[in-house]
Formats: structure tokens, sequence, C-alpha cells
């Protein structure tokens, strides 16, 4: 089965996501395992008006309401990424290049070049929290001795064409080939990956069939990234728990990695999970297969 993935990148009109919005989006449609773009997606999109006018106000003056309701766009942002005021004109809302950047998106898992920001804007306009994985932390593991690891920088390293940087399809492009021939490097040895696993991206559906319950993960999944999996278990109602405790309802295990046992056969949340059992507590310690099954019946 192909591994095919999004790839996502915003161009926004300043850095903070409660002040500012975004005004381009572009998306590719990746097999990760070849690296063939198979989609693509791109929009301008226009921030919210900032100013509105009451026609009935003594004051009001449509020559001048005309002139503030025209978006202009920070000229040091139309420097940077060459987009201008004139090219957002009629593009769609905010809202609704978000939704139309998750259905072109569906269900495969979305990866972004320093993720946080990018989650944080397109995140403003959705019910569900979608988790975006992040390229930046397979650059910094797979090329540890850069100087920095800026897009650029990694790109210019690898020999990847920075033509257009700053630009939506074009980031997206370069974030595609830093995060293929970052795997690459991690092939074989998926233990080494970063699992780029942050527990509160993950909201459990209060609808889902376990809500209410607890479930904790340890050790390599194989048949999905535990990340995959824990959006998974989070649609069905689970909370995913960081460590074993009283509140923890099961304990998903993986293939353990012997070098990170020290000197013991089980991990440590396994063995703490094996003593709250023995002290009265009903924790269900199950495999992989086990997890799968459950949520698929």
């Amino acid at each position: 089965m192909s591994n095919i993935a999004v790839i996502v990148d915003l161009e926004t009109e300043g850095l903070d996501s409660n002040q500012h919005q975004i005004i381009e989006i572009g998306a590719i449609k990746v097999d990760l395992d070849t690296g063939e773009v198979l989609d693509e997606f791109q929009t301008f999109s226009l921030p919210e008006e900032y100013y509105e006018y009451d026609e009935d106000d003594e004051e009001y003056d449509e020559e001048e309401a005309r002139c503030y309701d025209k978006y202009v766009l920070d000229i040091e942002i139309q420097v940077l990424t060459g987009i201008t005021s004139e090219m957002l004109e009629g593009a769609p809302h905010n809202q609704e290049a978000v939704n139309a950047f998750f259905e072109f998106a569906q269900d495969y898992t979305i990866w972004a070049y320093n993720a946080g920001f990018d989650s944080k804007f397109l995140n403003n306009y959705t019910e569900e929290f979608r988790p975006l994985r992040d390229v930046l932390t397979i650059a910094r593991r797979a090329f540890p001795t850069l100087p920095n690891h800026k897009l650029v920088t990694v790109a210019d390293y690898l020999n990847i064409s920075t033509e257009g940087s700053h630009r939506a399809i074009a980031d997206c492009l370069m974030a595609k080939e830093v995060l293929v021939q970052g795997l690459k490097i991690f092939s074989g040895h998926p233990e080494l990956l970063p699992h780029d696993f942050k527990i509160k991206d993950f909201k459990p559906n209060i609808n889902g069939i376990f809500f209410g319950k607890t479930l904790v993960f340890t050790g390599v999944l194989h048949t999905m990234r535990r990340d995959v999996a824990a959006d998974h278990a989070s649609k069905y109602g689970f909370k995913i728990g960081a460590t074993v405790g009283k509140n923890t309802d099961y304990l998903v295990v993986g293939t353990q990695i012997l070098s990170s046992l020290a000197g013991h056969d089980k991990s440590t949340k396994h063995r703490t999970a094996e003593q709250l059992i023995e002290s009265g507590l009903d924790i269900k310690i199950i495999t992989e297969n086990d997890f799968l099954e459950m949520i698929k019946n």
C-alpha cells in the first residue's frame, strides 16, 4: 500500500494566529515511498474585513467605507512572499479556504515544516482539531550537524531548489524533498524516528464509544505510526495518556527496543501497569493487533 500523505504550507500576514490571518494555502498530496506528487491544492485567502460601518449612522461616509473595505497587505509581507493585495482580491475568506484545504487533505496524515505554526492558523477554523506532523523534527534528527534547520538551509544542504521560497507550493515541494530524504535515513529503523507525538493534539471524540476511557501506547507499532494510532483512538473517544497511572484503562504494547529498556524485558509503562493491576486496578494490557481489532469492531 502506498504511503500517501499531504504536505501543507501557509503564507500569512503575520506570525500571531490570534491577530493575523492566512493569505495563501498550498498543499501537495505525495507518495512518500516514491516522492511522487499525486495532486496539488492552492488558494489565496482574503483576511476578514476589519471595519464594519452602519449606514444609518449620521457619520457614515460611503467613500471612506469603500476605501477602508479594500484590504491592503503589509508591504513587508508583499516583499517577502511576492503576494500583492491585488492577488487577494476576490479570494475566499479564511474559513472557506481552510475548509477547502481539509476537503483536499481528507483523512491523510498532514505534514508541515514547523507544523506548530501552520497548525495554530488552520485549527482556528476547525471544530475538530487536526494534528499536523512536523517535517522540521525529521530534519533536525536526520541532519543534526547543520548550523540551523530553516527550510532553505536544509534544502541548500540537500541540493534542493529554493526557487520561489516563501510561496506556499514552492515551500511544500522543498519540504517534501526534505521529508522523503530524511525518512530514507530511518528506513528499516522505525525506532529511531521521532514520534512527533503531542498528547494535547488528540482530543477525545465525545460521541466515541470509548469516551471516558484513557489509552496509553508503549513500544514501536508496525501497522501504523503512533500518532496515526492516537488519531484513530481519539476519534473513537479515547483520551490519550502520556504515562500509565490510576486513570489508565488500556495499555497498547508494541515491539520493545532492547537498547531502551535499561536491562529490563519490559518498558517502564508496561511494568507500571502490571504493578497497578496487582494492586487491584482494572488496566487491560493489549497488543497492537488487539487494539486494531477493538477499534475495527
